[in-house]
């Protein structure tokens, strides 16, 4: 996998963690709620991947794991969008030179 593969796995399990964390959110306060977790692994060949479970019976939502999962995803997403950007560029210079 190339560098914009890879950036852009990051990108995408970033993006599920938090929308994982923001549904969570939202059930704070409903009875009965099993709420959802992403666990992000490495890729073999470069990258990540976020897969989603569900927690096999009701329990509280913990709103400082929260938070804390959402700033660390949100970091995660610019550090990836930000080694993209630069892979992208790179591509377009190494494209000039052999144009």
């Amino acid at each position: 996998m190339d560098a914009l593969g890879i950036a852009l796995s990051g990108m995408q399990s970033a993006t599920t963690r938090v929308a994982v964390s923001a549904h969570n959110v939202a059930n704070l306060l409903s009875q009965d709620f099993r709420p959802q977790r992403a666990e992000q692994t490495s890729q073999a060949g470069g990258g990540s991947r976020a897969t989603l479970s569900q927690a096999s019976t009701p329990e509280p939502v913990s709103l400082t794991r929260e938070i804390v999962g959402q700033i660390q995803a949100t970091t995660q997403y610019s550090a990836s969008a930000r080694v993209f950007a630069v892979g992208a560029e790179m591509r377009g210079q190494l494209l000039d030179i052999l144009a």
